[in-house]
């Protein structure tokens, strides 16, 4: 007698990966090709301080200097680079009203939790991580400018998420640097000498704190690959072929990933509406000692 075995489905479901797009990468010339085709292949979250640049297009289209800010002195705005920036605007403008974010996977975490994009199953908790995380770290900001703000944002984003890099970019010009080395290289990304900046000196003597990842890592050599064929399958090949230097960065902060267990009361949010966030009441955690950053171009 043979026995009759049921036919027998497996769905395998692959977790996506989570990228956190710098915002000046967001406003050059290969932003928006990279922000609607990443989320074939990945969750992208963008920096809070975007949508306020955008709420305010109209500014930022007459003193696009503004946007336009660098960690080293050879940056300075140039024509073109201006006109690369109104463009860009022009087009996440148009891109903001005309695109439904959820079918392009881009989520955010807004001024308050209905201002907020969450991919689905996400905890609310993370909200409150995040507000919290990022109110730590504007302790930090010697400098309120609005790129200063927005990276703020993305180096938090990445420090609440549980697996997520930052995806940013390289200067144009410039060398790079040894691998290993400190930051100070002409070729390094500008959120990189930022982040170096803000946490260089914690306690009594200063400490490194942004490293390039040695191109033999064979952690790092494993990701690149990873991460190259998940961009060649959204088609972004042709972009790096254009000229786009893109680059990985990864925070660690062991303090700000331990908070992942907090109570939502230590974050300064009373009762049970999650609107009620009251940094003012946020004890000084200080969620960014010992962090990290680590990164490499790809």
């Amino acid at each position: 007698m043979n026995a009759v075995l049921p036919e027998l489905s497996v769905n395998i479901s692959q977790k996506r990966w989570s990228c956190v797009l710098d915002p000046t990468l967001a406003l050059s010339s290969f932003g928006l090709p990279l922000a609607t085709r990443l989320g074939r292949v990945m969750d992208l979250w963008v920096a809070r301080e975007l949508w306020h640049i955008l709420d305010n297009t109209h500014f930022y289209l007459q003193e696009p200097a503004g946007l336009l800010h660098t960690a080293d002195d050879e940056g300075a705005p140039t024509p073109e680079r201006s006109r690369i920036v109104v463009e860009a605007l022009r087009e996440w403008e148009r891109i903001r009203l005309e695109n439904d974010p959820g079918r392009q996977h881009c989520y955010w975490i807004g001024d308050g939790p209905m201002e907020s994009f969450l991919p689905d199953g996400l905890e609310p908790e993370l909200v409150w991580r995040y507000e919290a995380i990022c109110a730590d770290l504007d302790r930090l900001l010697p400098d309120k400018a609005v790129l200063p703000s927005a990276y703020r944002d993305v180096v938090a984003l990445a420090a609440t998420l549980p697996s997520a890099f930052v995806l940013t970019h390289l200067p144009a010009t410039g060398e790079t640097g040894e691998p290993g080395g400190r930051v100070g290289s002409k070729r390094v990304p500008d959120i990189c000498q930022v982040f170096e900046q803000w946490t260089a000196v914690h306690g009594d003597r200063p400490r490194q704190r942004c490293i390039e990842v040695a191109e033999h890592d064979p952690w790092r050599r494993e990701e690149t690959d990873l991460l190259r064929r998940a961009m060649l399958h959204a088609g972004l090949g042709k972009w790096v072929w254009s000229g786009l230097r893109l680059a990985v960065l990864h925070i660690a902060a062991p303090a700000a990933a331990i908070a992942a267990g907090s109570r939502r009361s230590e974050f300064g949010f009373m009762g049970d509406d999650l609107g009620e966030f009251d940094s003012e009441t946020l004890p000084v955690a200080d969620y960014w000692r010992d962090a990290q950053a680590f990164w490499y171009p790809l």
